[in-house]
């Protein structure tokens, strides 16, 4: 038995402070209908059960989704010195954590896509724009949870960097953005534009656009592995931090064009999403964009 033991790494010191983790999760977990609903600015009575409005569907469960990947960057950090710092950290970051992805949404409508109101459209039922938008909370959720990993999250100070890291989040995420809406009037000039077609229900381009969202977020978690968190040098940390957060968004996104060409040869994708709004090619992109973010997760996370 003794053997046995030995392998399983749960020492008794450490069973209070995951049973106050549990608890504080499960009470944060308890009270998600109320925190989806107020991320995603919809009541969940009568737009999911009364109106049948998919598309909120769709946004709600992508908050629920990301509440949950944030939750798991919560319980990451290092635990805190007593009891009483460890319920006050949690509940700290928790709410950190939810509050960064009400203003994710802000900026998502006014800043990065100022063309459209994603939430106008979600309560109109567009499916494409709920695709769009869960993405992007998903997205943020993954990028927000590496940055709380990767602080020591037995100091205050660990909120403050990682409000530094989500700025620098929603800047490469919001320059996604920008150049997949480049690329889109490249390949179909001036006269349609990425807004329009997520207004016109493209769900084709909503998967693609979400995914490659998720890709690059994916991509960015794997600087919480190449960077040292030290807080001697916190300043320089961050700065590192940063830096090699955009050059793993330029590296994923160059690879992922490059992983397209070789598996879908001859196919003039821009055509099939954009026009023809071919469901099969953009899901196919979508997944080459994840797949090359776990990628990066797997060899640098």
């Amino acid at each position: 038995m003794e053997q046995f033991g030995s392998l399983v790494m749960l020492q008794d010191a450490s069973i209070g402070y995951y049973a106050i983790d549990f608890v504080i999760i499960l009470g944060f977990m308890a009270a998600l209908r109320l925190l989806a609903g107020s991320i995603s600015e919809v009541s969940l009575t009568d737009i999911l059960s009364k109106q049948d409005n998919f598309a909120a569907g769709i946004t709600l469960a992508g908050a629920v989704v990301a509440v949950a990947i944030l939750m798991m960057g919560v319980v990451a950090g290092e635990a805190g010195h007593t009891y009483v710092d460890e319920i006050t950290l949690m509940a700290g970051y928790g709410v950190l954590a939810m509050a960064l992805m009400w203003v994710t949404r802000k900026v998502f409508d006014r800043i990065s896509l100022p063309g459209i109101r994603i939430h106008e459209e979600v309560m109109k039922g567009n499916v494409t724009a709920g695709i769009v938008d869960a993405g992007n909370m998903i997205a943020t959720a993954i990028i927000v949870r590496a940055a709380m990993s990767w602080v020591d999250g037995s100091t205050f100070l660990g909120l403050a960097v990682v409000v530094v890291a989500y700025v620098v989040s929603q800047v490469i995420l919001t320059a996604a953005t920008m150049y997949r809406k480049k690329v889109f009037e490249r390949r179909h000039g001036s006269e349609r534009t990425l807004t329009g077609e997520i207004a016109g229900g493209n769900t084709a381009l909503a998967i693609r656009f979400a995914g490659y969202r998720l890709g690059v977020g994916l991509a960015v978690t794997a600087t919480s592995g190449l960077v040292v968190y030290d807080p001697g040098l916190l300043a320089l940390s961050v700065i590192a931090w940063s830096l090699v957060a955009v050059v793993m968004f330029l590296a994923q996104t160059s690879l992922s064009v490059a992983l397209r060409h070789i598996l879908l040869p001859g196919i003039n994708v821009g055509q099939e999403v954009g026009e023809q709004r071919n469901v099969a090619i953009g899901t196919m992109e979508a997944a080459i964009y994840i797949g090359v973010g776990f990628t990066f997760v797997g060899l640098l996370g």
